[in-house]
């Protein structure tokens, strides 16, 4: 601090004289206090704006003259340039009355910590400026000088005396204790000393995660392992099979991992958030000395559901981090379950039995949605024996199956009706190895209450809005969901067989789609409308994300793989203001609409993809005009009494 008292006032000066040395003495203290470049800038055109003014007024400079010239050029001024202001002109008028500066700002003062540093940590300190002496403008380099030199004299107060000695629990002491004028300035701060502690992990001297901790958000989800709930940290030692690695190793990776993701088709907001999860479980992992396992990651990550939203996005990238150890790279387009497998569950006794009957089916190539089926049933059958307390096969009787079968819940008689199709096919099953009396798969029942419903299908009005939708589709993700409805609309297609569509089933020289019919497995080849075309083309070159992708449709960001067919029901939901009830609506309304147009039973039968044309049956109720012509007049039929007597 300049501690020089001059008298400007003295015998031999002018006023000016006095004046010019004031704002000497004045320059001289921001220079030996080390103040900005912009404070010191801001002071020299206050003075400068201020002799203009007594100038022109022929003013000696004095207080109240100083006030006024403020008061003129206020208007003009922000919040904070006025501020500094008010100071120039206060140390002005100390300097001009010979009167000692004093530094009123604790910031300023905080730039003295260097000169009390033992001289250890400052000559540590003078190692890591001269690194970065080339990096950042000489302005930062005294912010890092400074956030740097408060935390050594942090760490001298605490009676660290090496290096070696910073500690996660050192680290989560100094953010609690070290207090700041606002958020942002903490934030500053912080920035620069993990620099410094970056560079300390680089020549070996603390460990990696040590820099990592010193941030809001990581303080904030760092966790021990004494102090997380039961179930957390049984999971942590759990079954430890499968990928184990060391926490640095795991770190070094995810730095590599890093970098490789950058290059995929990621959203921005994924990308950082499988950077979080990576950084925030490697500072879990050496705070706790553990090892990397999915079983400690996966735990963790059902841990964090309790503090952040993302935690099924850790998940995601714990799997992609093995991914890339086990293989060298990731394929994005991957989906991953979570879900632990009911078969795991079962017991010993039945467990076998089960595994063979749905290998044998998986076996025979049935549809994926098949295959769940009969998991589902054969499961809620296992399952319910084990609640009853039926611990082998001879123990199941056909009472206790006309009792699952009464108790077996279902939305719908059918859906009842097609899981005990499957079971019984089980019980058959089990019947020819031997387990259960081989008759015993009758005693579950195969009968349901019948059920006829109304056809319902798409309004013109709705067909209109329809076409609305897709006319003003400009979004990549609206021009997708158009093309998925109107291929719904104009060629009948169910929404498992359109997700499926891949490059090579469109031949736009014969203007066709061709696909092989998910549900039934027979092909089917059909003229592909000109809208049709056309919306389809607009998606793939002005919507669709640029990937190697196989299939037409498929998510607008990674991983880039086929759309479940729940996306077209979606799709129609957003598009139309009233409730479709499901994408097969515009099946039914394909159907119905040729059905008007009188065309054969047989043609629409083949347009559906059906083997027959008995289920086109059902949609002749919705052919209104023919409908009435089967009316029975009343006039035939006797009425006696009553309004039509």
């Amino acid at each position: 601090m300049y501690t020089g008292i001059i008298n400007c006032k003295g015998d031999g000066f002018s006023m000016k004289e006095g004046f010019d040395a004031a704002v000497g003495v004045v320059k001289e203290y921001l220079s030996a206090n080390n103040y900005s470049n912009s404070i010191t800038a801001s002071h020299i055109r206050c003075y400068r704006l201020l002799a203009i003014y007594m100038a022109e007024n022929e003013e000696a400079f004095n207080k109240v003259v100083a006030e006024q010239w403020l008061q003129t050029v206020t208007p003009g001024l922000c919040k904070s340039t006025l501020k500094v202001y008010r100071q120039a002109v206060g140390r002005l008028e100390t300097a001009y009355h010979g009167k000692e500066i004093k530094n009123t700002k604790k910031w300023y003062e905080a730039q003295q910590r260097y000169s009390r540093l033992d001289f250890r940590w400052r000559a540590v300190l003078d190692a890591f400026m001269e690194e970065i002496s080339e990096g950042f403008h000489h302005a930062y380099q005294r912010t890092f000088k400074i956030s740097i030199a408060r935390f050594l004299e942090y760490l001298t107060r605490k009676d660290v005396s090496r290096m070696e000695d910073i500690s996660h629990q050192l680290i989560i002491e100094f953010y609690r204790d070290d207090k700041h004028d606002s958020y942002k300035a903490k934030d500053v701060c912080n920035n620069c000393i993990r620099r410094f502690l970056s560079h300390l992990s680089a020549k070996g001297i603390v460990q990696d995660s040590i820099p990592l901790i010193l941030d809001k958000f990581a303080i904030a989800h760092l966790a021990y392992v004494e102090a997380l709930p039961k179930d957390v940290r049984e999971s942590l030692s759990g079954n430890t099979q499968g990928v184990s690695v060391k926490a640095s190793e795991y770190y070094k990776k995810t730095i590599e991992l890093h970098a490789i993701i950058e290059q995929c088709k990621y959203s921005k907001t994924i990308k950082k958030v499988f950077r979080q999860a990576w950084r925030e479980f490697f500072i879990f992992l050496e705070v706790n000395s553990l090892d990397y396992t999915r079983q400690s990651a996966l735990a963790w990550a059902y841990f964090m559901s309790r503090q952040v939203s993302q935690w099924k996005s850790f998940r995601r990238a714990f799997m992609l981090f093995e991914q890339y150890w086990e293989c060298g790279q990731i394929n994005p387009q991957i989906v991953y379950s979570y879900k632990p497998d009911r078969a795991d569950a079962l017991p010993p006794w039945c467990r076998a039995d089960y595994d063979v009957f749905i290998m044998s089916k998986q076996k025979e190539g049935i549809a994926e949605s098949t295959h769940h089926m009969f998991r589902n049933s054969c499961l809620r059958l296992l399952e319910y024996f084990s609640t009853v307390g039926i611990s082998s096969w001879e123990a199941v009787t056909p009472e206790t199956l006309k009792e699952f079968h009464r108790q077996d819940p279902h939305s719908t008689p059918e859906g009842k009706n097609a899981y005990a199709f499957k079971i019984r096919m089980f019980l058959e099953h089990l019947g020819e190895i031997g387990r259960v009396p081989q008759a015993l798969f009758l005693a579950v029942p195969s009968d349901y209450a019948p059920r006829v419903s109304l056809i319902k299908t798409l309004s013109n009005d709705d067909i209109a809005e329809l076409y609305r939708f897709q006319i003003n589709a400009t979004d990549g993700y609206i021009l997708r969901n158009a093309a998925m409805i109107l291929i719904g609309l104009r060629m009948g297609l169910r929404a498992s067989d359109i997700t499926k569509i891949k490059f090579r089933d469109i031949s736009w020289d014969q203007k066709t789609i061709s696909v092989q019919q998910q549900k039934t497995g027979r092909f089917l080849k059909l003229p592909m409308p000109v809208e049709v075309g056309n919306a389809l083309y607009r998606y793939i070159t002005q919507g669709r994300p640029d990937t190697s992708s196989e299939y037409i449709f498929i998510p607008h960001r990674a991983p880039y793989h086929r759309l479940h067919r729940v996306a077209c029901a979606t799709a129609l939901t957003k598009a139309l203001s009233t409730n479709p009830h499901g994408f097969r609506i515009t099946r039914k309304t394909f159907a119905s609409r040729m059905l008007v147009k009188n065309v054969s039973a047989d043609k629409i039968a083949d347009s559906l993809g059906h083997a027959d044309n008995s289920t086109v049956m059902q949609y002749l109720s919705t052919n209104d005009d023919k409908m009435r012509m089967c009316a029975i007049p009343l006039s035939k039929i006797p009425v006696k009494g009553g309004a039509l007597s």
